[in-house]
């Protein structure tokens, strides 16, 4: 029996572990996300953290190879791709999937509702890479549009990269959406044409606007990447806001590429700086103090 219409739903592997339970935590520190049903993509758990996370109401699966993956690329770290685009077979019965990768943290519950309300109306919700303060170099947008032309061809290729990018660690799709056989589909071509596993942004990018799917384009406060620009620290109220006016408060901050951990400095509305990560537990210790 369905105890929920939405659910949410994350992964790792076991050295991923505690950005999983930071993850979490912080959805379960909401009552509006707290109530939400919660899967996990076991990537490479240990039995005692699938029981952790068992003991925290978590639905665990271990999802397989669904898309023709090259054997040489088929690792556990690059399976979590792939699963994203069949988590509405692995968790049955729900209407909305709403992804939450790990090394995300939610700051707001604000989300929830757009994206869901998205997905609803448009079959799919994502986030555009076009935050204020966001700064892409020039080798940004060639890796991007490399990748888009290795992928799906010349013309297609260079459709797709003068387009805003997106970005799909928070990711929500109805059940019903086209977008899953589409999202395969040119996944398929881009794994038949580089051998490359980590296309799967790329292909759901190609699929939104080669297809012309309908989509719910969502602004960057909803998955901030703070590594393309640092958010500001507005002390009153004890949260991370966009950098500039009228520095609205981030509802999920998404800590994207190698140094998850790395230090910012952070500037406070009020005048001044300070010096600190923006993990989770991070900026816990700024609330309470």
């Amino acid at each position: 029996m369905r105890l929920s219409r939405e659910i949410i739903i994350t992964g790792g592997d076991a050295h991923f572990f505690p950005w999983i339970i930071a993850a979490i935590s912080s959805l379960r520190a909401h009552a509006a996300t707290r109530a939400l049903d919660m899967g996990i993509i076991d990537q490479g758990l240990t039995e005692a953290q699938r029981a952790e996370l068992s003991a925290l109401g978590c639905k665990i699966v271990e999802p397989e190879w669904t898309l023709p993956v090259p054997q040489e690329a088929r690792s556990l770290r690059n399976i979590g791709l792939v699963a994203r685009t069949a988590l509405r077979d692995y968790f049955t019965g729900y209407e909305v999937y709403l992804w939450f990768d790990a090394d995300a943290w939610m700051q707001t519950p604000e989300f929830v509702t757009a994206y869901v309300e998205g997905a609803r109306a448009r079959g799919a919700a994502v986030v555009t890479e076009d935050g204020p303060g966001y700064r892409k170099t020039f080798t940004d947008w060639k890796w991007w549009a490399g990748n888009m032309v290795a992928s799906f061809g010349l013309v297609d290729g260079l459709r797709c990269s003068f387009a805003t990018s997106i970005n799909i660690g928070v990711l929500c799709l109805r059940d019903t959406a086209p977008h899953w056989q589409q999202w395969q589909r040119y996944y398929t071509k881009a794994l038949e044409r580089t051998g490359k596993v980590n296309m799967d942004q790329h292909a759901l990018f190609a699929a939104i606007h080669l297809e012309k799917l309908p989509t719910a384009f969502l602004p960057a406060r909803f998955n901030w990447l703070p590594h393309l620009s640092c958010p500001v620290w507005n002390a009153e109220k004890k949260l991370l806001c966009e950098p500039t006016a009228p520095h609205r408060p981030l509802s999920v901050i998404h800590l994207a590429g190698p140094r998850k951990d790395r230090p910012y400095e952070v500037a406070h509305l009020s005048g001044g700086s300070f010096a600190t990560s923006l993990t989770y537990p991070a900026m816990q210790q700024h609330l309470a103090a």
